[in-house]
């Protein structure tokens, strides 16, 4: 599968090292943040892994929302806990902690090329979100930001 040597798991849990999540943000979304470093103080699994682990593993619905709650570092094993209807999975770890919350409804397809197809294109859309469309976008709007320490964090998709 495209997305095995990005993770690794244990008793059933999803696991990332810092090389697998900055891997994944380099080799999939061509994504520049540093926040994806693997020497980053704050390093963060990209959450697009996360994303595309979600669409491997329970297809892609017709209406999707996707609500993050929380940063993943190095460490945390996670869980994914669908709930008995089959509309919402959570992201979780061992204490409880969520980081990801998606709603899901409509006719659910599991073919694998068109996921590979839509996981790659929104993935590199993604990772140049904001040096090809904020960056512009905030310069036109006269918005300040640290280009040399950026850090956007984005809710829901």
């Amino acid at each position: 599968m495209l997305l095995d040597k990005y993770y690794y798991r244990v008793n059933g849990k999803y696991l990332f090292t810092r090389q697998q999540g900055s891997a994944f943000a380099k080799e999939m979304a061509d994504d520049f943040n540093p926040i994806h470093n693997e020497d980053a103080k704050r390093f963060c699994v990209p959450g697009d892994l996360l994303f595309a682990l979600v669409l491997a593993n329970y297809g892609l619905s017709q209406h999707m929302r996707f609500t993050f709650s929380g940063m993943v570092g190095e460490g945390p094993a996670l869980s994914f806990e669908e709930h008995e209807d089959g509309s919402r999975i959570d992201i979780v770890d061992d204490n409880g902690k969520k980081y990801l919350s998606i709603e899901r409804s409509g006719d659910n397809a599991n073919d694998e090329a068109l996921i590979l197809a839509l996981t790659r294109s929104y993935v590199e859309f993604s990772g140049h979100t904001f040096p090809h469309i904020l960056v512009p976008l905030m310069t036109e709007k006269g918005i300040m930001i640290n280009t040399d320490r950026p850090f956007v964090v984005y809710e829901s998709m």
